[in-house]
């Protein structure tokens, strides 16, 4: 896993330097963090009684979906604003960013603070309860966020700029849009799972048995980097503005001079 999650994020840190595409950065440091949870987690279980190892595999794998989701909502505004439909979106495009990121970045460091506090055996049960706070956050606006963007689909399909929206890369921002559904679900029945593992214990059958977590966690994880290697958002829109594109007001100042 740890060689998986390493290839795929070199890709990434060169895809994204190359294309110049900047909100792929939280993308890239959940693949990292991966990465390097997983050489953890492999040195913790040759040397089960240090507790660093054990601290940092805990962590670096437990929050990488977090990143991902970051990157998910900040595609998803700017798609809205690439076909010009803002209000077939039921939250404006610069809003969803603010509100799912920021939801985001609470769920982000209560797993954070959480699976910190379960390495500590005299704040073990306070930690798993702020972790399951965390997980529970980030499956709620993971849960609105898919369905806010399925509506954003639906209202689209009767929409004239279902077929106007110029194509500037070798992929159309629908398949861009499908694979941020697909992402979505995947991460969203990863959380279940994590939900559940928790609520379990440490005792639990799925804390217990480790071939649960590659299943139902590392794999689905690492499904979901490799998705976003065959439809990348530079490849869907116009080339230099995944830089230079600013919201403001609903609208890309760049996108809107050059159509």
């Amino acid at each position: 896993m740890a060689a998986l999650f390493g290839v795929s994020a070199i890709y990434h840190l060169i895809v994204m330097i190359k294309k110049r595409t900047w909100f792929y950065i939280p993308l890239v440091t959940g693949a990292i963090m991966m990465t390097v949870g997983y050489i953890a987690r492999y040195i913790s279980a040759k040397s089960p009684l240090e507790l660093g190892p054990y601290i940092i595999q805990s962590l670096f794998i437990i929050l990488p979906p977090s990143l991902y989701a970051a990157t998910i909502y900040m595609i998803y505004g700017r798609i809205v604003n690439f076909v010009r439909s803002p209000d077939a979106s039921m939250i404006r495009p610069d809003r969803v960013t603010k509100i799912f990121v920021f939801g985001d970045v609470i769920s982000f460091f209560m797993q954070a603070g959480g699976g910190g506090m379960m390495a500590q055996p005299d704040m073990a049960n306070l930690g798993q309860k702020i972790m399951l706070v965390g997980l529970f956050c980030q499956l709620l606006f993971f849960s609105l966020f898919l369905a806010i963007s399925l509506v954003f689909w639906k209202r689209m399909q009767s929409s004239a700029k279902l077929y106007t929206t110029p194509t500037y890369g070798k992929h159309t921002w629908k398949s861009l849009m499908k694979l941020l559904f697909g992402a979505a679900v995947i991460i969203i029945l990863r959380c279940v799972y994590r939900i559940v593992e928790f609520a379990q214990g440490n005792s639990g059958y799925l804390a217990s048995h480790e071939i649960y977590m590659y299943i139902l966690d590392a794999v689905p994880m690492c499904i979901v980097q490799l998705m976003f290697h065959f439809v990348h958002a530079g490849n869907v829109f116009p080339s230099g503005l995944g830089e230079s594109m600013q919201q403001d007001n609903g609208s890309w100042v760049a996108l809107n001079e050059r159509i």
